[in-house]
Parts: C-alpha cells; structure tokens; sequence
C-alpha cells in the first residue's frame, strides 16, 4: 500500500493549511492531509504552521497573542485559520497532526477526541517531550516521530514512545539506515517502501535509495508516485532543509 500525505493540503493551488487546500488536496487524490498546530491566546487549537500570520495572512501579529474571536476576521469563507475541531469536521480522510510547542497537546487530544477520530489521527513532531506528554495523555494516541539529528532515532526511544512510524530528514534517507528501520520493524515515513512521501529533496532520496536498495519493481512503482504526485507537496518541511 502507497500512502500520499498532502502537506498542508494543496499549498499550490490554495492557500495552505485551510479547509479549501484540504479540499483541493482530497480532490486530488490524497490519502492523508498533514496539518499544522497553534494555540491562541484563549486556549483554542487553530491550524496553522508559523507562530506569526505575516507570510500568510500579513498580520504582523503571534497567534498566540490572540483569541479566536479575531483570528475569525482574517480571511473570508473556506480561506480562513480554521480550528482543528473544523479541520476534523470537514477533513474525511486520516490526518497527520504536526506540532512543535507542548502547550497544544491537551486542547488537540480533546479535540480529536471529541470527534472520534483519535484512529485516524497521527500525531508527529521532533519536541520528545511533547510526545511523551501526548501519550501520558492518551495512551491510545497514534506517534510518528520526525527526526531531524544526523544520528538515526534509538530503537529504544521509538519503544518508549510507542511509535509506529519514524519521519526522518532528507540526509538521513540511506539504504543502511532504512535496512536498520526495516529489521527493527519500524517503518520510515519517508523511507519505507511501501510508504512514500513526496516533496523536494526528501522525494528525491527516496527515489535514490529505492533505486539502490529495493527491488526494481518497487523502485519503479515507486518513482511513477514521485512524478505523478509532484502537484500535491507531500513530507514534512525537510524538503527545505
């Protein structure tokens, strides 16, 4: 099974991170949108990347520093800052919820929850604690860990967390490192071969490393996905590392 991950919707053709980029990257055929995480200041989870709306929404102001009330006046219709609880309402397929800062677990275990899907949530980020707060706080909880040390995540470290993909960066996509993952029987989001994230540099090793050390059958399967999936960004932001 290939699994394509839109990143942050359809950041191409719409804005990125709100319901119509969700819905462009559906449309598309995605199998899961992954979304990003903030928290304002009234203790609402939104859905957004940056912790300031100026790239996007030319506000010069932190979301956190703001109460869901006025991040309700940017924007218009389905090109807004939507909150998670929407993202879940109107989002069908399964979602990777990305996020940096400990302060969202709560509100974003709540939410998820709330709208019953907690099975078709994949909870990922690099911050450790955050995730070992995240499963403290719902044992049930689907991890991903991102990694982005040159050294490959412990064995260990992926157990305790109970983790069931690991997302690496770009660098780390290697054939010993994804033989070492495989053995372990821990799957590389970026790097397994039958899970294929496509998005810049990270598509591009996984093409080489398939090339290397897969069969070519899987190697070819695979690289017809890269090209066919270019429209949709796909991984984490390591394609800008």
């Amino acid at each position: 099974m290939t699994i394509a991950i839109a990143h942050r919707g359809d950041p191409q053709g719409e804005r990125e991170n709100t319901l119509a980029s969700f819905a462009a990257a559906v449309r598309q055929g995605a199998d899961m949108i992954e979304l990003d995480l903030r928290r304002t200041r009234d203790g609402v989870i939104v859905v957004l990347h940056d912790e300031t709306l100026g790239r996007l929404w030319d506000v010069d102001r932190s979301v956190a520093d703001l109460d869901l009330a006025a991040l309700r006046e940017i924007g218009h219709a389905d090109v807004r800052i939507p909150t998670l609880a929407e993202a879940l309402h109107n989002v069908d397929v399964p979602l990777m919820v990305d996020f940096t800062e400990t302060e969202v677990v709560e509100g974003a275990v709540d939410a998820v929850r709330a709208a019953d899907a907690m099975a078709r949530s994949l909870f990922v980020t690099w911050n450790v604690d955050a995730l070992r707060t995240l499963r403290a706080l719902a044992p049930e909880a689907r991890i991903g860990l991102t990694w982005i040390e040159q050294g490959p995540p412990s064995p260990t470290l992926l157990l305790e967390l109970g983790a069931e993909f690991w997302n690496p960066m770009f660098r780390l996509v290697t054939p010993d490192r994804v033989l070492a993952r495989r053995v372990a029987g821990l799957p590389a989001l970026a790097a397994a071969p039958d899970i294929v994230l496509v998005a810049g540099r990270t598509g591009q090793k996984v093409a080489e490393v398939a090339a290397t050390y897969f069969a070519a059958e899987s190697f070819f399967r695979l690289d017809r996905i890269v090209r066919a999936a270019r429209g949709i960004e796909v991984s984490d932001y390591f394609d800008r590392l």
